[in-house]
């Protein structure tokens, strides 16, 4: 079989879009991929050659509308017509906790599940995965999505394991379903697909022209927990509140355990039910959180971080926080202070 020409059969990639959807993720992913093998030779060569790519804006209507922040989307194709693409790539979407994503964009899971149907490659962005979570194509596979999803994930998707530090996760037969995780990600995302399905040469080209470099360390170091006081346990709720007041204090959870009265291993139960966390993990987390806030907010020595936090050892502290984070205190300064963001002047 000769190997496909794109220049005269590009690769048919589909891009969907709503009103709750991000319009730097929307475009970023149009822009990135309907500039494969054209971008290149213009900076190169001087001269245009054809793009590998034939991308569209889908919509459910053909009418114009204005997504997340007024970006406005004028879309190419609706549900209806677009049917004949391999790739079709889910932007993020705005998910809110108490609504299903069904409830909102119950045409758009459809219209994708025909397409997988059909045969079509899918890919996700941010947040987009959860809409193929609902549709249960994620039912016993590794997912990931931005890490704020963490909590949506677990309450609303139990069975799908969900991967907040990966930048790319891989599900369906043949690795079918690819999803990114960051709001950035969607690079990687796109980078991944062109290497994948036109040739790694093509990506290089990309990444080089839209200067883009794959981030293999996922997306640990920009994670926070989430702090929402949980609701249905009034014991554990109580316990969090009490943590963020003296979280830097010793013997944590042996102190949350008596307060409570509670059996250890009830309450090690009810405490990952109600966070996602179980006890000694969670106070890390806190901790290590707080650390992050003292790192890009003021200029005190990483040993006094240390003892501010609640770790006396400053090099079991360094250890925890690179294992947290994928970034030793010192990088994570450089990189998220305010000097950090202002050094590239």
């Amino acid at each position: 079989m000769q190997p496909r020409d794109f220049t005269l059969d590009p690769l048919r990639i589909d891009v969907l879009a709503a009103e709750s959807c991000r319009g730097a993720i929307l475009y970023g992913l149009y822009d990135l991929l309907a500039s494969v093998g054209s971008a290149w030779s213009t900076i190169t060569e001087g001269t245009a050659t054809p793009p590998l790519t034939r991308v569209r804006i889908v919509a459910r209507t053909g009418d114009p509308f204005r997504c997340i922040s007024g970006v406005p989307v004028m879309p190419d194709a609706t549900l209806e017509d677009a049917d004949d693409a391999e790739i079709v790539c889910l932007p993020n979407f705005r998910i809110g906790a108490l609504t299903p994503p069904r409830e909102v964009l119950g045409p758009e899971i459809d219209w994708v599940m025909d397409r997988y149907r059909a045969g079509a490659r899918l890919a996700t962005a941010c947040s987009g995965s959860a809409l193929l979570a609902d549709a249960g194509l994620l039912d016993g596979e590794a997912a990931t999505a931005h890490w704020s999803m963490r909590e949506i994930f677990r309450q609303r998707y139990p069975q799908v394991a969900f991967c907040p530090d990966r930048t790319l996760a891989f599900a369906g037969e043949g690795d079918s379903i690819v999803m990114s995780g960051g709001m950035a990600s969607w690079q990687d995302l796109a980078l991944y697909l062109i290497a994948r399905y036109i040739g790694p040469e093509h990506a290089s080209k990309s990444a080089r022209f839209y200067c883009v470099d794959p981030k293999p360390d996922g997306q640990r170091h920009y994670a926070a927990p989430s702090r929402k006081l949980q609701s249905e346990d009034a014991v554990i709720q109580e316990c969090q509140a009490w943590l963020a007041d003296i979280y830097s204090e010793s013997d944590l959870v042996g102190r949350m355990l008596a307060r409570t009265g509670l059996p250890r291993r009830t309450f090690d139960r009810r405490f990952r039910a109600a966070t996602g966390y179980s006890p000694k993990d969670y106070v890390q987390s806190l901790r290590v959180e707080e650390a992050k806030q003292f790192l890009e907010m003021d200029g005190q020595s990483v040993d006094a971080i240390s003892e501010a936090v609640g770790y006396s050892d400053p090099r079991a502290f360094r250890r925890l926080f690179r294992k947290m984070t994928g970034l030793s205190p010192a990088e994570y300064r450089r990189r998220f202070s305010g000097k950090g963001f202002l050094s590239a002047r």
